[in-house]
């Protein structure tokens, strides 16, 4: 009996040694896979880095390259140009590694990701929306981040896209010879992107359409309006020979009316 148990008990001790040195040789290969992640990394091997940092995710999940693996994987993609399959990583981090040192370099990367996304301002810009919305929640999340004013510039340049984008839209009924479908664009635009550079030559258009439509009262008062904000001089000197068109159409009416 005694014999049996001190079988049994040199089995158990047997397997606890190989338990370790399995873990311990698990570490290590880790630990070497991280490190050799990085090599490839600044190599620029980026899909070779993604093999080793991608096994050091799913065999040491809570290991300390965790998080630090997670975001090189997200940053080979990105510098491959996979801005979708990079998105996806950045998320990957943010939802498995909350707490995570790297959380505000993954959402800003995230934003970043977007931005490359974003295309010519005549194609669909659904892209370009989600950047703005990424990034001014990163704001909203670290309002002191070293990446503020980069970001500000960012938005403040694709909401032009877009105030770009809805102006063309505006000007081509207003080829069309679809007035007032031309003003429902414009008016968006003024109304959500008063403060790009295409919101003058928004109004200068609009007041055209209105002129178009026999609404010569409602057309200069956005001129005057224009003229407030002091647009540029191309702007201006076109405004301003409307104007002089409008006046000139409303004074002989005007005179009608007082022979009347």
């Amino acid at each position: 009996m005694r014999k049996l148990s001190f079988i049994l008990m040199s089995v158990f001790l047997l397997g606890l040694l190989g338990c370790n040195k399995a873990t311990q040789r698990q570490v290590q290969s880790v630990d070497f896979r991280f490190h050799r992640g990085q090599k490839y990394f600044e190599d620029g091997k980026y899909y070779k880095a993604i093999d080793d940092f991608n096994f050091v995710v799913l065999n040491s999940p809570g290991s300390e390259f965790a998080d630090d693996a997670q975001l090189y994987i997200g940053d080979a993609n990105f510098n491959t140009e996979q801005y979708v399959v990079a998105a996806s990583e950045y998320r990957r981090l943010l939802r498995r590694y909350p707490e995570s040192p790297l959380v505000e370099q993954a959402q800003y990367k995230l934003g970043m990701c977007f931005v490359k996304l974003s295309p010519k301002y005549k194609l669909d810009q659904n892209y370009t929306h989600q950047a703005i919305e990424t990034m001014q929640n990163f704001l909203e999340e670290f309002p002191n981040s070293q990446y503020k004013d980069e970001i500000t510039g960012l938005i403040d340049q694709l909401r032009t896209k877009l105030a770009h984008k809805r102006y063309s839209n505006a000007h081509l009924y207003y080829v069309l010879r679809q007035y007032d479908s031309s003003i429902i664009y414009l008016d968006e635009l003024l109304e959500q992107y008063y403060d790009t550079p295409w919101a003058d030559q928004a109004r200068l258009l609009k007041a055209k359409s209105l002129v178009k439509l026999g609404r010569e009262a409602e057309a200069q008062t956005e001129l005057e309006e224009l003229f407030k904000r002091s647009p540029k001089e191309d702007v201006q000197t076109e405004a301003e020979q409307l104007l002089n068109k409008i006046q000139d159409i409303e004074e002989p009416v005007s005179q009608a009316r007082e022979l009347e």
